[in-house]
């Protein structure tokens, strides 16, 4: 896909964005000038907590056994 396309989709995603939240990320990417894959590693799920999450969100799934 030529770099043109791209663009224009990504603008055409962004013009349809209507989640304040969303915009609000977008443009703490706009204006971050570097990534720190440490700094955001941290701030991540342990694996203790992680398992802990998806084992109540597969409870709460409304299926029958």
């Amino acid at each position: 896909m030529e770099i043109a396309t791209q663009k224009k989709e990504i603008i055409d995603w962004i013009l349809s964005i209507e989640d304040q939240a969303v915009l609000n990320e977008i443009e703490m990417l706009k204006t971050q000038s570097s990534f720190d894959f440490d700094e955001e590693f941290n701030k991540g799920l342990s694996v203790e907590q992680f398992r802990k999450a998806i084992k109540e969100r597969i409870k709460s799934y409304d299926w029958k056994r």
